[in-house]
């Protein structure tokens, strides 16, 4: 039992340790409405699934990108999101709301990722609200949470 504490603690302070050091490369003062639509486009996944994405930029040059999509069925929206929490480095937090029944209608994870190429970290929101699914991803925790604050929550 003392091993699993030592080991949640562990893994705990871990994670903190990612947040903080992140959220040192953030920037301060952002709002949603400063927010400028630079590039648009969309891919297609290895299942032939459109993915339209956008890019966005703060007015300090900072950008956030943010892919969405809506699926069919529940169980391939769950496994969308699901791909995308296993591609995330440091998953810091999960959260999870049931509200109908048994049924899962929404899902929000926050992670760091590291960039392509780069030394830098990036903050990660992975975000499900029933069919809907959205990835967003920014250097900027702040430029992060105010491209999510654009969406439309169920």
């Amino acid at each position: 039992m003392l091993r699993i504490r030592r080991a949640v603690a562990s893994l705990s302070l871990i994670g903190l340790f990612c947040v903080w050091f992140a959220s040192a490369q953030d920037v301060p003062g952002v709002n949603e409405t400063d927010l400028e639509v630079v590039k648009t486009g969309h891919f297609r996944t290895k299942s032939g699934h459109a993915i339209p994405f956008r890019v966005l930029k703060a007015p300090n040059g900072t950008e956030a990108q943010i892919l969405y999509t809506r699926f069919n069925s529940l169980e391939a929206a769950e496994l969308q999101i699901e791909e995308w929490v296993k591609a995330t480095r440091t998953v810091t937090s999960r959260e999870h709301n049931q509200t109908i029944g048994d049924q899962l209608i929404s899902d929000r994870t926050l992670g760091v990722a590291d960039v392509p190429k780069s030394d830098k970290k990036e903050f990660v929101i992975i975000r499900r609200d029933y069919l809907n699914c959205y990835l967003i991803e920014s250097v900027s925790l702040q430029v992060a949470l105010k491209v999510e604050d654009l969406l439309e929550h169920k």
